[in-house]
């Protein structure tokens, strides 16, 4: 049993240079153009370049060779097709030539009578779309039974459609979900030739491919399937917004390359070509419609060359139009009859709306508790008879989500949380209603490192930051506490951010060199009342005293040796009894630090 997706037509692998439809100078020209941007090829990588067997191009390989544009720098001993091909002068020459006409180096390009044909070939059988298959491609959507047995009829043709509807009722949305429709893959051309120009048509941003194996000169005897100038995609979807423009409709041409882009309807043919908020465009509605009305009564297109030449391009693609305006105001009767189908897309009943929230609930895992969404309607839509729309549960709940972020909250709903988010997500109509009292956030709210900073910036002095620091440590528990702080920023804050700045306050002492510390503490004990009090007793002691937990052994053993060579500067203090610092150690215990 064939796959879903798989093709219900395969275009056949030209045997012969005749049956690609192609001139041969235009081969010959892109063979050069190829060996002149890429470089030396093997035959048979070559021949995957150009999207031909091998044996089509062999003739025109060899003609080049005898003319002394191509010669064979090696081979692998299987002829041409195993050969190492590179360009003489004569043949670069050539392709500079060739490149005056166009650019264009890729696939061999399919003519447009070819193209025609696949086109039609590849359009969707008679009842191809089933009822079940729509529903599985819209199973995201909360939908009823009648859309259904709207939108499948117009699908299953491939028919134009208009729908329309208020904003937010979820059209663009249900379009862009028939692309999960399962079909049958296409085969979409690299480029077009029509009149001796090109036409690049296949495009990746809106042709998904379906990869095949790759094929090089280790792979020669792999047997090709189809031609593969042609590459295997799924249907394409394309949509243009209030961006489109007539000249997007057209043939684009590239004063560069000198190659044509296809316009988009093109690239949409045997897939679907969406046209979202009709009536919103750069161009006028008229203009639009009237592109629009004899492709979709003829299903031919008509497209200008820069020379003035025409080209009449198949029409296959399921045109949709998607609009919030009234269709009697977007074009006439003649043009809105020309349109197969149009389906009004309303808003959801209580029933739909209840179900698209706890849809979105359960697909962001969110609690939901029973009747609240009931309740959420009767709160803040049928007072005021506000219309519902589909669109409406997912905002809220996405403005409730961000608040629980924001805040930090439980992750649940709760009434209070959906009436803060509607009254952020919908424009509220009693504007000059008195403003509700509610707390006032602080002017200035300030962190507890800032706090603490902003009272070490009013000492002057480097040691009478440790000292002041080092009071707020309490050596019997390992902590340091104080009661202010605490009340507003918490203990553990407070905690940080003491012993952050008690051990950077340690580290800039230790920084000084001795002759700094000395006028340091000197100034210390001028200007702080009781800081000579608090520096009696041994250095030992005093060290203990005013050494942060954070410091290690290597920096404990410099404090204290620093303390005390500078406490014996220090003029009228007494000296301690225990043996002072021996001021040749100084230097060594520097370098231990």
């Amino acid at each position: 049993m064939p796959a879903p997706d798989a093709p219900t037509f395969y275009p056949p692998e030209p045997e012969s240079l005749e049956q690609t439809g192609l001139p041969e100078s235009l081969v010959e020209q892109l063979i050069l153009k190829l060996l002149y941007f890429r470089g030396d090829l093997f035959g048979q990588d070559l021949s995957v370049a150009v999207g031909l067997k091998f044996s089509v191009i062999q003739d025109i390989v060899e003609s080049l060779k005898l003319r002394h544009h191509l010669q064979i720098k090696r081979s692998l001993g299987v002829g041409n097709v195993s050969a190492l091909l590179t360009l003489t002068e004569s043949g670069r020459s050539r392709a500079r030539d060739a490149l005056e006409t166009n650019q264009y180096a890729g696939p061999a390009p399919v003519p447009l009578e070819q193209y025609i044909g696949a086109v039609r070939k590849q359009k969707p059988v008679d009842g191809w779309l089933t009822k079940e298959g729509l529903r599985r491609a819209l199973r995201g959507m909360v939908l009823t039974e009648q859309v259904l047995s709207q939108i499948g009829p117009a699908v299953s043709s491939g028919n134009s459609m208009l729908v329309y509807g208020k904003p937010g009722d979820g059209k663009t949305f249900l379009i862009e979900s028939l692309n999960g429709v399962e079909s049958a893959s296409i085969f979409v051309p690299h480029a077009l030739e029509c009149q001796g120009n090109i036409i690049q048509l296949f495009d990746p941003i809106y042709h998904q491919r379906i990869e095949d194996e790759e094929r090089s000169v280790l792979t020669v005897a792999i047997e090709r399937t189809y031609d593969h100038r042609w590459v295997r995609c799924k249907r394409p979807f394309i949509v243009s917004g209030g961006e489109l423009s007539m000249p997007m409709l057209d043939l684009k041409f590239n004063d560069v390359s000198k190659v044509y882009e296809a316009p988009l309807q093109l690239k949409a043919n045997n897939g679907m070509y969406l046209i979202d908020d009709f009536g919103r465009q750069l161009a006028s509605p008229a203009e639009v419609l009237n592109r629009w009305i004899v492709p979709m009564e003829r299903r031919v297109d008509y497209l200008s060359f820069l020379t003035g030449g025409k080209m009449t391009a198949p029409f296959e693609t399921f045109l949709v139009f998607s609009t919030n305006l009234n269709p009697a105001d977007l074009g006439d009767e003649a043009f809105l009859r020309r349109i197969q189908y149009k389906m009004l897309l309303q808003g959801p009943s209580d029933s739909e709306f209840v179900r698209i929230f706890e849809g979105f609930c359960a697909s962001r895992k969110l609690p939901c508790p029973q009747g609240l969404a009931l309740r959420f309607l009767e709160k803040h839509y049928r007072p005021i008879n506000k219309p519902m729309r589909r669109c409406h549960p997912r905002d809220v709940l996405s403005h409730v989500l961000n608040l629980i972020h924001f805040e930090k909250l439980p992750y649940q709903i709760t009434e209070t949380l959906l009436d803060r988010a509607y009254e952020s997500c919908f424009v509220q109509e009693n504007q000059g209603a008195a403003p509700v009292e509610t707390v006032i956030v602080p002017a200035e709210i300030k962190s507890c490192a800032d706090h603490w900073g902003d009272r070490l910036a009013q000492i002057a002095t480097a040691f009478g930051s440790l000292a002041f620091l080092s009071e707020y440590y309490d050596r019997d528990t390992g902590r340091y506490y104080e009661l202010t702080s605490a009340r507003e920023y918490g203990e553990a804050e407070t905690g940080r951010a003491l012993a952050r700045l008690h051990g950077q306050a340690f580290r800039d002492w230790l920084g000084l060199n001795l002759e700094q510390q000395k006028r340091d503490l000197l100034l210390y004990t001028a200007s702080t009342q009781g800081a000579a009090a608090r520096l009696r007793g041994l250095p030992e002691d005093l060290a203990a005293t005013f050494t942060p937990p954070s410091a290690t052994a290597d920096e404990q053993a410099l404090f204290t040796h620093d303390l005390a060579m500078v406490l014996q500067a220090l003029p009228g203090r007494e000296e301690p009894s225990a043996p002072a610092a021996d001021p040749e150690l100084a230097e060594p215990i520097r370098r231990i630090a």
